[in-house]
C-alpha cells in the first residue's frame, strides 16, 4: 500500500539572493575603473610637473632628495 506524499506548503517567495542586475553592475564597474584611470594619470602628471618646477633649484626634495648618508659631511645615520 502506498502512502500519500504531503502536498508542499506554499512558502512566500524571497527574492534571490544571488540575482544581480548585471548592466548595473557593469555601469559601476567601468565607471570606477575610469575614475581610478583617470586619477592615476593625473598623481603621475602632478609629480612629473612639481619636479620640473623644483629642477631650477639645486634639490628637489619630492623626487631628487639625497640621502642623509650620501650628503657632504657625512650626516652618519
Amino acid at each position: 500500500m502506498a502512502t500519500p506524499t504531503q502536498t508542499p506548503t506554499n512558502a512566500p517567495e524571497e527574492p534571490d539572493p544571488f540575482y544581480y542586475d548585471y548592466n548595473t553592475v557593469q555601469t559601476v564597474g567601468m565607471t570606477l575603473a575610469t575614475i581610478l584611470f583617470l586619477l592615476g594619470i593625473l598623481i603621475i602628471i602632478s609629480k612629473k610637473v612639481k619636479c620640473r618646477k623644483a629642477d631650477s633649484s639645486p634639490t628637489c626634495k619630492s623626487c631628487k632628495s639625497e640621502l642623509p648618508s650620501s650628503a657632504p659631511g657625512g650626516g652618519g645615520v
